[in-house]
């Protein structure tokens, strides 16, 4: 099922006989990983290792158990063990630049070619080859069209992977940028065996106790702005620690204050620590987010957006509130 993709045509080729090519190839996905970037290295590494890659799949933070039961995850590893180890290609996939994967990027100097798979407005190219379609709505979906270019077989591994990416990040295929390709490539991934009751159970029915509590307190801090176009959460460090909450427990919190009627911004705050706020941005109609968490050298997607802000919950609820609030005035 091809789509008419001028970047398929014209890297596409050149990338796929770049991997057949290598023989030691490193995976990479960004840090505090979601669905989409451990959906395509799973379908990877199921798909380089049977053609006999010496394959090695990093990424800096540990994989969420929500996405532990995703075919050869257990291979993704936090730590290069030889940071001097040479490869022929670098597979970077669904970040927005290289600083999205991790602190030290010193692993590449080694590497002879980069390839760089994405799908966030604003990506430097920062790759010797790169395939970077912000029109499609997960990086799974450009790792199935490489799939097509190489005429790799979709092994129902490779099937759930891909479905596990998609329905990440278009939010179980209800977020605009759901396209009919999207639904297209879903429904031949759900006939090649993707296994979407596993798929819904490990990610939607399995829930900790501390993310229940995270979610109680979220709640009981969410706040609405006066015209009710803005709604948001602060969750300080100390809250974080009284309850011993993961990354993981945060999942979907942001879709809460997004569904109240009439607002148009939901922001998450999250305190990592003293003077460290992470901002999960979200829209619903009219306002980029991804342009807006850029000023604060973030990025992501015209709807879904993230960034970090140095300073206090206070000073970064005042900033970003009067960021938006500029935006909502200017349409």
């Amino acid at each position: 099922m091809n789509k008419s993709n001028s970047l398929a045509t014209e890297v596409g080729p050149e990338i796929v006989k770049t991997l057949r090519q290598a023989k030691r190839v490193l995976l990479c996905v960004h840090q505090i990983p979601d669905g989409d970037a451990l959906g395509s290295m799973s379908a990877l590494i199921s798909t380089l290792q049977e053609q006999g890659k010496d394959l090695f799949a990093y990424c800096h933070d540990e994989v969420p158990q929500i996405y532990r039961f995703l075919p050869g995850i257990q291979k993704v590893k936090q730590k290069i063990v030889d940071p001097a180890a040479s490869f022929d290609v670098a597979l970077i996939m669904d970040c927005g630049d290289l600083e999205r994967i991790g602190p030290s990027l010193d692993f590449l100097h080694n590497v002879e070619v980069i390839i760089n798979l994405d799908h966030h407005t604003g990506n430097p190219l920062f790759g010797h080859l790169n395939w970077v379609d912000t029109e499609a709505a997960a990086t799974g979906e450009i790792v199935y069209q490489l799939h097509e270019q190489a005429g790799w077989p979709i092994t129902a591994d490779v099937a759930t992977a891909l479905y596990t990416s998609l329905m990440s990040d278009t939010g179980s295929f209800q977020f605009s940028n759901t396209s009919a390709y999207t639904m297209r490539i879903a429904a031949e991934l759900r006939e090649k065996g993707a296994r979407t009751d596993e798929i819904r159970r490990e990610i939607y029915e399995k829930k900790t106790m501390r993310s229940l509590q995270l979610l109680r307190h979220a709640l009981n801090q969410l706040q609405i702005s006066e015209d009710g176009q803005i709604a948001w959460i602060s969750i300080s460090s100390e809250i974080n620690g009284q309850i011993g909450a993961t990354h993981e427990d945060y999942e979907g919190i942001i879709s809460y204050p997004r569904t109240i009627e009439g607002v148009e911004v939901a922001l998450l705050f999250r305190e990592m620590e003293v003077g460290t706020i992470k901002i999960g941005l979200r829209s619903n109609r009219t306002i980029d987010v991804a342009a807006v968490a850029r000023q604060i050298g973030g990025g992501g997607h015209r709807r879904a957006a993230g960034c970090t802000f140095k300073g206090s919950l206070a000073e970064a609820e005042e900033r970003l509130l009067e960021m938006i609030k500029g935006c909502l005035n200017a349409n």
